[in-house]
């Protein structure tokens, strides 16, 4: 009897690793001959395996926290003003961005639901839940209006949206906008937008497909396309910056070094399916762009995470102007100063772990740096902000451990913020940037900060 059973719990197990072999063996051959459903297999594919290679802004999105656990007060040596910041959705609250002073008093806040901005979100194929969406990159402007990328856990890319001061939606774009959102100075819109190819056009075909890849796109002020796309991938390999592209091309292969030496092989790995992961678009505008006499007011800055490059382009010509690697790895967030130097975060390039980095793009030097109040540095691996305040002070945004701080030229830290929540977007503004604050108080008198 115990062997028939036995038999029959083997026959069982045997006929479940044939149908599950069967079913592998079906799905690779529609896939690789193309037949119909292919596109939907190799879709599911591709999203498995950039969930994997993308893991940014991860943080539990069910748990907002709003109010810091350690806190510093502003100081008189701080730049004052109003620091805006999201950091996650809420079952009963829905997706929310603050705006607090500098006592860390709440002055403004922006709350929807992801179901009340597309209440059939026909661009994704399944309802996500409205606390697994939110706010990953804003534009706040000057009357209240935010600009706000939606973007799920996963992560899933949602559009763009557009709601006034009042959390009112005014529009919506839905397509697989992400990381980052810029406005020029004439009302356009700059975004990030990906798609999946599973061709690699002329002259790239050593790059390995399928995979995602991301292009530049420009929007009118209320959400209309003005112009096609630009292919980062193909501005890149159109301009004289070409070569900045050759380890996407790496197949895997080990570098060994010369006999007698002590140091290790290198590896050289395949690109991943998130083939570039372009993280910031920043335009130029013309208050400062005599500073940078090699580019223009209007041109683009794009950070290249995955090349570790940043590059200018000319969106009206769709062509790469300048580019450049430099000792930071997997970048965020290049700003233009006012002395014509750019302000970087660098992820992983200091050996502490992350770090800010004033950088002359004319001689290559370095003039200004941080990497934390203490010899352990700070670190996150993911997303991370700084801005340069007009005071000379610098605001720096560790997204993973949710802590926002602001440091003197000296290094000193004179205010900060933290909280329990990965932080997707924070920024400081000026009392004078936020006009709309006026009809808020109503008191007809600006608040304070």
């Amino acid at each position: 009897m115990r062997l028939v059973l036995s038999w029959k719990f083997a026959s069982a197990c045997l006929s479940i690793l044939a149908l599950v072999s069967l079913s592998y063996v079906t799905g690779a051959v529609v896939m690789f001959y193309r037949l119909p459903s292919s596109g939907w297999l190799t879709n599911a594919f591709l999203g498995a395996r950039v969930w994997n290679d993308r893991k940014e802004a991860q943080p539990p999105l069910s748990k907002v926290g709003t109010q810091a656990t350690r806190t510093r007060a502003g100081s008189g040596k701080t730049f004052g003003g109003f620091t805006f910041y999201t950091c996650g959705g809420d079952e009963e609250l829905g997706t929310q961005a603050f705006l607090i002073d500098t006592e860390h008093q709440l002055v403004h806040r922006w709350s929807t639901r992801f179901s009340q901005i597309w209440p059939n979100p026909g661009n994704v194929d399944a309802w996500p839940s409205d606390s697994s969406v939110c706010f990953f990159a804003s534009f706040l402007y000057p009357n209240g209006d935010l600009l706000v990328v939606c973007q799920g856990q996963n992560p899933v890319d949602f559009g763009l949206a557009k709601l006034d001061k009042d959390s009112n939606v005014l529009w919506t774009y839905a397509a697989p906008i992400h990381h980052d959102i810029d406005v020029a100075e004439d009302g356009t819109i700059y975004a990030l937008q990906h798609d999946f190819v599973y061709e690699m056009p002329r002259g790239l075909e050593r790059i390995p497909v399928p995979c995602q890849v991301d292009f530049l796109i420009a929007l009118s002020p209320d959400g209309k396309p003005l112009r096609e796309p630009i292919p980062i991938l193909t501005a890149f390999r159109d301009s004289s910056y070409r070569e900045l592209l050759t380890p996407l091309e790496s197949p895997v292969k080990q570098h060994q070094p010369p006999v007698g030496s002590t140091a290790p092989p290198i590896t050289h790995l395949p690109p991943g399916p998130d083939l570039l992961h372009t993280n910031c678009v920043r335009v130029l505008r013309r208050d400062v762009a005599d500073r940078f006499p090699d580019f223009k007011a209007g041109h683009v800055l794009v950070s290249v995470r995955n090349l570790n490059v940043l590059a200018m382009i000319d969106p009206e010509q769709g062509r790469i102007e300048w580019a450049t690697r430099g000792p930071w790895l997997a970048q965020h967030d290049p700003q233009f100063l006012d002395n014509g130097h750019l302000l970087i975060f660098d992820n992983y390039g200091s050996p502490k772990g992350s770090r800010v980095l004033e950088y002359d793009p004319k001689t290559q030097a370095f003039p200004w740096s941080y990497s934390g109040p203490t010899v352990a540095g700070f670190f996150t691996s993911e997303r991370g902000m700084n801005q340069r305040l007009a005071n000379g002070n610098t605001f720096i945004v560790n997204s993973e451990t949710g802590e926002m701080i602001e440091v003197t030229r000296d290094k000193e830290i004179v205010w900060s913020y933290s909280l329990d929540r990965f932080i997707t977007t924070a920024r400081r503004y000026s009392a004078d940037e936020l006009p709309f604050l006026e009809v808020d108080n109503g008191t007809g008198k600006r608040p304070q900060s």
